[in-house]
């Protein structure tokens, strides 16, 4: 980058416009709270010049703003309204600042203030911090007499009709009281000066709302006939509330993404109508009824089958009993018609939903269904020329989609929904390249530092419910450094720089533990390998490491992480980083010496995890690596050429094999379709997964106590789909490596913050590559050589300057350093005339 123009107004003022010619630009600008719109535009060395990028900004206040201003909320109402009479002109801005305990919405006008649903607070330790968000709309009021505010409440994740989250209590020392679970926050200012706020005397008052019950779990019940008188509200005590820092939320919040509409509706019975949606995601449904009626809809995710451990099988209706305690019912109860009814604080699992009690015919045209998740964008997209492949990509960005809830949540059906930790290390990296996933995942680094013990001890489970222990299973707490290591990987050091107190806390947490097992091989585990195919379908696990064999690999990955994070920081954290790496090294040696048999030339007792993980953390000694690989390449072929090990094992499974050269027999495993492979989970008889992945390799053998169809712990391979299949990865921000891989033909881009990267290959019958290169990408491109001498087609300049030889695990290549713009490169048959003999290499 040579330059920078960029533009900065509010409310149509401009407040900057200024020309950069210098790569960091630096200005010294006071900028108030309140809603700007940016414009830049970059430009390079080469003369290039970028698009015109804008967007707008919300400069958060501190949490300053929030003094004086109490909560709202009640034990026996759910709607709060208010109405006022002022109006903004035209160059006036009017915001919204609110946050909602639990679940909860905000309407002016009768216009919903966002499109975000479900909360605006999201889901944090509140007594740490309270997320709010910050609302333009102006265009919501009325132009002349201003209008009426309308809030309603559901519980959340902060009550349950069974008792499946904690009560609420009052605190020891008698203040910062948090009993009401249901309660929201709210200010509106215009052009930054307060008009109305939640404790505005006389303001507000409440009733009992429609919505008679809900429940994260169990569904919503809405009754219209239910809904009582308005009653004067006063705000609850100054004192009263959750003591957390109020803090402006950084990510988006959940969204209707998508809307679906029904593959096919059938009825098994009288009052019984079986919708299918044809694919397993997260959402609710949408539902017009005609006339007076009670209506249920109960939401699933497979109809029952012949391999399921069931007394009685009826293949024409839904199974449940996955779901455990969790209701998933919505339900109607309706004195007339209603149109497009959805449920407005829950939501489900599911492909198929059983409505019972529809008066009539239920048709396609009166039931939707609408996707939801944590509206970040699509970062990668990939056409993989196999289609086994293709549906394990969209299985995996499928399931990870129905699990960016607010927080990164295990499953979206059963009653559960919580931040595993484990789940959130094992697919940080696939979930960093398959979406703009930084700012949330940030946030819930956030959450786990909010649950850092004082011993620097964290839970399972982030924030910390129902599941799940603290300290916790090693290679869960391993979350922490490998998001916040993800991050750096990506370009973000400063969630690092934040955080680095907290990681030496935690570090030393790591080294108490080890130094209370006495020896890397004796290191406590909850969980290890977690679900490991079984070698029959719907029997017992067979096969797992030694206990403590993966805590030792995830306690030495956590160490190494945090080694290079500190130096990548710099002063005083560099040298914190010389003793963790210091540590690290004497424990590669130690665990080598613990766990290795020479004789055999196996790690501990010889399952696959015993290969794959040595390899992956840098434990065996170049001298032993050979023999390693061979044993791992014969202990696959010996087992079916498929996967036997667990999250753990197959997390870095493939990876492993592409770096010792591999990548035939990784590729040959991911499109097999007989079980166990990931293939069988989109390719059997019984239950074919449609953009989702299942929690058990052989799930429609296995009975309902652990069996989400809809679990992202699998969902690791991703990953290596999109970096090495596809061949397509960004790094720092700006670096793009293109990798023509196996496959005949792939088609793929990736989104950055100067635009998209588009890359493409296909052999038919000879090579030729597209890509197109935004302005201010380093842009690498890497040819087989055994896809024979290649040039661009078009170039202008010098593009044969821009190439080298690379050797790689798994193979020879040309590399090409790719300047911006659109190229086209392609193979050429060598003449006799040129002493090249057909496929060499030509430079």
């Amino acid at each position: 980058m040579q330059g920078f123009w960029l533009q900065i107004s509010q409310r149509g003022r401009e407040v900057l416009n200024r020309t950069f010619t210098t790569p960091l630009p630096h200005a010294e600008l006071h900028l108030l709270p309140g809603r700007y719109r940016w414009q830049v535009q970059w430009f390079s060395t080469a003369g290039e010049v970028s698009e015109v990028a804008s967007s707008d900004v919300v400069v958060a206040d501190g949490d300053d703003v929030w003094t004086g201003i109490p909560w709202m909320g009640a034990n026996d109402t759910n709607e709060y309204e208010t109405t006022f009479d002022f109006h903004a002109g035209k160059t006036d801005q009017v915001e919204l600042l609110v946050t909602t305990l639990g679940f909860g919405y905000v309407q002016i006008n009768g216009h919903e203030v966002s499109q975000d649903i479900l909360s605006y607070a999201g889901w944090t330790r509140t007594d740490r911090r309270v997320l709010y968000r910050t609302y333009e709309v102006t265009q919501l009021l009325n132009a002349t007499a201003g209008g009426r505010l309308l809030v309603a409440l559901g519980c959340g994740y902060r009550c349950d009709p069974k008792g499946r989250f904690p009560s609420y209590k009052d605190q020891p020392e008698g203040f910062h009281t948090d009993t009401v679970p249901k309660a929201f926050r709210l200010q509106l200012r215009i052009n930054g000066q307060r008009v109305l706020h939640t404790g505005t005397p006389g303001a507000w008052r409440r009733r009992q709302g429609a919505v008679t019950l809900d429940s994260v779990y169990d569904g919503e019940v809405y009754n219209p006939r239910a809904v009582g008188p308005w009653m004067a509200s006063e705000a609850l005590p100054l004192a009263h509330g959750p003591r957390g820092t109020m803090v402006a939320a950084s990510f988006p919040g959940v969204q209707v993404t998508r809307i679906d509409h029904p593959l096919s509706i059938t009825q098994p019975a009288d009052g019984v109508h079986v919708v299918d949606f044809g694919s397993n995601v997260a959402g609710v449904c949408q539902i017009s009824v005609p006339q007076a009626a009670t209506v249920t809809l109960k939401h699933g995710e497979v109809l029952q089958h012949s391999a399921m451990p069931l007394k009685k099988v009826d293949p024409s209706r839904v199974y449940f009993d996955n779901l455990r305690s969790a209701a998933a019912n919505d339900t109607l109860v309706l004195d007339g018609p209603i149109q497009n009814w959805r449920p407005r604080f829950t939501y489900h699992g599911f492909r198929y939903v059983e409505v019972y009690g529809f008066p009539g015919q239920l048709t396609a045209d009166l039931i939707q269904r609408l996707v939801m998740n944590t509206a970040v964008s699509d970062k990668v997209n990939v056409t993989l020329g196999d289609e086994v492949l293709q549906a394990i990509h969209m299985g995996s960005k499928g399931v990870q989609r129905s699990n960016l809830m607010q927080v990164p949540t295990d499953c979206p059906q059963r009653d559960e929904r919580l931040g595993w930790m484990g789940d959130a290390s094992l697919s940080a990296a696939s979930l960093l390249a398959h979406w703009n996933y930084k700012s949330m995942v940030s946030a819930f680094v956030d959450s786990m530092v909010d649950e850092l013990g004082a011993d620097g001890s964290l839970p399972d489970v982030v924030p910390f419910q129902r599941f799940g222990g603290r300290p916790a299973d090693l290679s869960w707490s391993a979350a922490f450094l490998e998001n916040l290591w993800s991050l750096w990987q990506e370009g973000e050091l400063k969630p690092a720089q934040t955080h680095w107190e907290s990681v030496k806390a935690h570090v030393s947490k790591l080294r108490a533990t080890y130094a209370a097992a006495g020896n890397i091989t004796k290191l406590p585990q909850s969980y290890g390998d977690w679900c490991p195919p079984p070698r029959t379908p719907g029997s017992k696990t067979s096969e797992k490491p030694p206990a403590g064999f993966t805590s030792a690999a995830s306690l030495m990955r956590s160490v190494r992480q945090a080694a290079e994070l500190g130096t990548a920081l710099g002063g005083s954290a560099a040298k914190d980083a010389e003793a963790m790496h210091d540590w690290h090294q004497s424990m590669l040696r130690e665990f080598h010496a613990g766990y290795y048999n020479p004789v055999n030339q196996t790690y501990a007792n010889g399952v696959m995890a015993t290969y794959v993980l040595p390899l992956a953390i840098g434990a065996v000694p170049a001298t032993e690596v050979p023999a390693v690989s061979r044993g791992l390449l014969k202990y696959i072929a010996d087992h079916g050429n498929t996967w036997t090990g667990g999250i753990i094992t197959v997390r870095f499974l493939f990876d492993v094999l592409h770096d010792i050269g591999a990548a035939a027999t990784a590729l040959s495993m991911l499109q097999k379709k007989d079980y166990p492979s990931y293939g069988y989970m989109y390719f059997n008889e019984y239950e074919p997964a449609n953009e989702s992945m299942w929690e058990v390799p052989d799930a429609p053998y296995q009975g309902p106590g652990m069996n989400s169809r809809a679990h992202h712990m699998y969902s690791s391979v991703g990953h290596y789909l999109t970096a090495r299949v596809a061949g397509i990865s960004l790094s720092q921000g700006h670096h793009v490596k293109m990798v023509v891989g196996q496959l005949d033909q792939v088609t793929a881009s990736l989104g950055t913050d100067f635009g998209t990267v588009h890359f493409s290959w296909s052999r038919k019958p000879t090579l030729v590559v597209e890509v197109v290169v935004p302005v201010g990408i380093v842009a690498h491109l890497l040819v087989p050589v055994s896809d024979g001498s290649v040039i661009f087609r078009s170039c202008d300049m010098q593009c044969d300057d821009l190439r080298s030889h690379v050797d790689s695990g798994s193979g020879k290549y040309v590399r090409f350093s790719i300047p911006s713009g659109a190229h086209t490169l392609a193979a050429e048959i060598s003449i006799a005339s040129s002493g090249v003999a057909s496929g060499e290499l030509m430079v």
